[in-house]
């Protein structure tokens, strides 16, 4: 906190504020504990990213990397079918058709564990989370557009098509900062998780390298945002399940031990990405 109660001897008006100003910077540019010693400034940063001036880099990967990311090959796999100006038409609901959801599902690339276990069969889109929101993203993102029952491509996205980095920043984007994070379960809350989603990413670059409870980071990002906080127990299963079992899941960013239906799950950083994110 500043401290502001010695200001009363200034008699100039400009020095006065020069005073103040040195303070804020000061205030600014100083590590906090709460913050796993990012700067207040720094922190501002991070709600922007991915941008060019925050402490976690986005870089550029080659193309052949980027097939670790799960939920971007499977969105340009959806973008392969609509190339050339081509369309795909979506059922009553919007949805994407079930022909698409098995090709999808059988790349491979993310599995449903209700599917996998045999408890639920894949006859819709609706029938599991990694293949709606592959076509959601698409949709609400840059790069397509859904006219008349029928997603096609944006000009954006015919240029960008063959851009793995480009179609990349752009989901990511999506994903942090128009997707609602809370779509796809019963939680209360709107904002845990989706409330400065980077940190959680500057979390994993720092710890990582090591297995640990997804409560472990649960604690650290509450501890820097105690307002999100409600009942322990249910935010912590909260951010747990959003951030770590669903979306970075989903992105490739960690591998994911669950044992338990409920509770906290063990996570470890991919080597994806580590190559992907860099600390300036």
């Amino acid at each position: 906190m500043i401290n502001f109660d010695d200001l009363n001897g200034f008699d100039n008006l400009d020095d006065l504020n020069e005073e103040l100003e040195k303070r804020t910077n000061a205030h600014n540019n100083a590590p906090i504990d709460a913050f796993e010693g990012l700067t207040p400034v720094q922190m501002g940063q991070l709600e922007n990213f991915p941008n060019d001036e925050s402490p976690l880099v986005l870089k550029e990967l080659p193309e052949e990397e980027l097939q670790s990311c799960a939920l971007l090959v499977q969105i340009r796999f959806l973008m392969d079918k609509m190339k050339g100006g081509k369309e795909l038409k979506l059922t009553k609901t919007g949805a994407l058709p079930t022909k698409v959801v098995k090709e999808i599902y059988g790349l491979g690339c993310l599995k449903n564990r209700w599917i996998e276990d045999g408890l639920t069969k894949l006859s819709k889109e609706s029938d599991a989370a990694e293949i709606s929101i592959t076509r959601i993203l698409l949709e609400i993102s840059s790069l397509a557009r859904k006219k008349n029952g029928k997603l096609s491509l944006t000009k954006k996205g015919e240029k960008t098509a063959d851009d793995g980095n480009s179609i990349l920043r752009e989901i990511l984007t999506v994903l942090f900062y128009k997707f609602n994070w809370g779509y796809f379960d019963g939680h209360e809350s709107e904002d845990i998780g989706q409330v400065f989603p980077a940190f959680s990413l500057f979390l994993i670059k720092k710890y990582g390298s090591t297995k640990r409870s997804s409560y472990f980071y649960a604690e650290k990002y509450f501890k820097a945002f105690p307002q999100l906080q409600e009942e322990q127990d249910s935010s912590f299963r909260c951010y747990s399940l959003r951030t770590f079992e669903r979306y970075f899941r989903f992105m490739g960013f960690v591998d994911v031990d669950k044992e338990e239906i409920v509770g906290p799950v063990d996570i470890r950083k991919t080597a994806f990405f580590d190559k992907l994110f860099s600390l300036e």
